[in-house]
């Protein structure tokens, strides 16, 4: 009788198990799951003069600044614009580059590479200063790059460039703030960083942002 009861106790344990398994398995995806599969751009910071690369910063400018990219999804096109902030309001956008992300070679719509830009002032005789932004897709079939200029304040004669300070996971219908300087004709400098709420307290500004079409 004991072996008998011993049997039957098994069985019943085993259905048990059965029954847990079918019911984790019928579960929805949970939030976490759709996070991750919803986002399709990865942005992480770098240092663009690092090691022997610190040679061609002379070419490029103390202010220029580069971040690394990554790209995973639907979308055909990455590109890149440029906002002006002026005392803590977006005043204009520029347009700046935009690339295919389809690889040349693997017919694929993944991206990893670079996004660079280097701002550099220059004088036209007859007119007055002018900045020189050159902004740039790097990655191993190449570099696409474009230059756009913006009228200089003389007045600004501070710079300062507003880095981004950690890797961000950002959904493909978003778009994302990478880069950016703040000039200023005041001898101290506000608190700034790429985020809306950061950008209040610029007098001047060029903000880098990106986003895949």
């Amino acid at each position: 009788m004991q072996k008998l009861n011993l049997i039957g106790l098994i069985l019943i344990i085993a259905a048990m198990l059965c029954a847990c398994s079918k019911d984790v398995s019928n579960q929805p995806e949970t939030t976490i799951t759709k996070q991750v599969e919803g986002t399709a751009l990865h942005v992480e910071p770098i240092d663009l003069f690092a090691g022997e690369a610190r040679k061609f910063q002379p070419f490029l400018g103390t202010m220029s600044g580069a971040v690394k990219l990554k790209y995973g999804g639907n979308k055909n096109d990455i590109s890149a614009k440029i906002e002006l902030w002026e005392n803590g309001t977006k005043t204009k956008t520029y347009s700046s580059i935009g690339i295919s992300m389809q690889d040349s070679q693997d017919k694929t719509k993944d991206y990893e590479g670079e996004f660079i830009a280097s701002i550099k002032t220059v004088s036209i005789e007859g007119s007055k200063p002018l900045y020189e932004i050159t902004t740039a897709f790097a990655n191993k079939n190449g570099t696409a790059s474009s230059i756009t200029y913006i009228d200089r304040d003389i007045r600004n004669t501070g710079s300062n460039t507003i880095q981004l300070n950690k890797s961000l996971d950002v959904s493909e219908n978003d778009e994302v703030a990478v880069w950016g300087m703040q000039a200023t004709d005041k001898n101290g400098w506000e608190t700034i960083d790429l985020t809306p709420e950061g950008l209040k307290n610029a007098k001047w500004a060029l903000i880098f942002k990106l986003s895949v079409n």
